[in-house]
């Protein structure tokens, strides 16, 4: 009888737990300090924020790229001026950015931008919109959540629980947080990130099912199987991760895979290579 039960759950384990594989489709090399990839379904293209330089510097090196959905350069410096750009969304015809201390609101037509200061920023790291074209905005040195909604910017949520707030996704009524993990000194963590929710409407914290550490969480996308996909920035890895916050799969790319991109419809992952300067596209 222990057997059969034993024969069943590991059947049951295998079928709902399939096994991936990435395949290299193709390679944007040539750029400086990538961290974030996000598509454009009006323009259909692919838009990548370049750090160019010190991560932590107001220095105006930082630009955007724009790609096609197959890997072809359109414009390497679409836009230029901007310090450290990292964590972008698309909200109808326009592009934000968040940029250390500030977001850019870019016209996706015209290129026109506009600068929305974050005062007492720390590390602005990740943007997501919500259906409504509310923006928020990750902090990682400060534990915070911003709100930028027309134009003017609140702190929408902060707490230590928090752990180093990075990737967003917003899922129904909760705001999905991929963490970096509790920050010991610099970068440097002493417990490593994990999943976490916020509810948009009460801003309460909820843990998912599995509270264990994941990784120096980075971006986070939807994963086609009704998931997410989360990279590791420190260890170079992509985990596939259930609603749970459980790891289902991990895969190894590069040190240094940082805010990530899904394109259902190609079945692709982009992944911006901070270390090797590229955008690299898996097949999973």
């Amino acid at each position: 009888m222990l057997n059969i039960f034993i024969k069943t759950f590991i059947f049951i384990f295998f079928i709902s737990s399939p096994i991936y594989s990435l395949e290299i489709k193709w390679v944007v090399d040539g750029l400086n300090e990538p961290e974030s990839a996000v598509f454009d379904k009006n323009s259909n293209a692919i838009y990548i924020s370049n750090i160019n330089g010190d991560p932590l510097n107001l220095d105006k090196n930082g630009y955007v790229s724009k790609i096609s959905v197959d890997g072809q350069i359109l414009e390497k410096k679409w836009v230029t001026g901007l310090d450290a750009p990292k964590g972008m969304a698309i909200f109808k015809d326009y592009l934000f950015i968040s940029d250390l201390n500030k977001i850019w609101k870019i016209n996706i037509l015209n290129k026109n931008k506009k600068k929305i200061p974050v005062n007492d920023a720390g590390f602005l790291n990740d943007v997501v919109a919500d259906k409504n074209g509310i923006i928020y905005a990750s902090d990682m040195f400060k534990n915070r959540i911003y709100k930028l909604k027309n134009e003017d910017i609140t702190i929408w949520k902060q707490s230590k629980l928090l752990d180093s707030p990075n990737g967003l996704l917003i899922e129904g009524n909760n705001l999905i947080i991929a963490s970096w993990g509790k920050i010991k000194t610099g970068f440097e963590t002493e417990v490593k990130g994990k999943l976490i929710k916020v509810n948009l409407k009460t801003r309460e914290i909820k843990k998912f099912f599995s509270n264990r550490p994941i990784g120096n969480l980075d971006g986070i996308v939807f994963n086609k199987d009704n998931g997410y996909l989360s990279t590791d920035w420190i260890n170079g890895k992509l985990f596939s991760i259930n609603k749970k916050g459980i790891v289902t799969n991990s895969f190894k790319v590069n040190k240094g895979a940082a805010d990530l991109e899904i394109l259902m419809h190609k079945n692709l992952i982009l992944i911006p290579m901070m270390k090797n300067n590229n955008l690299t596209a898996f097949q999973y």
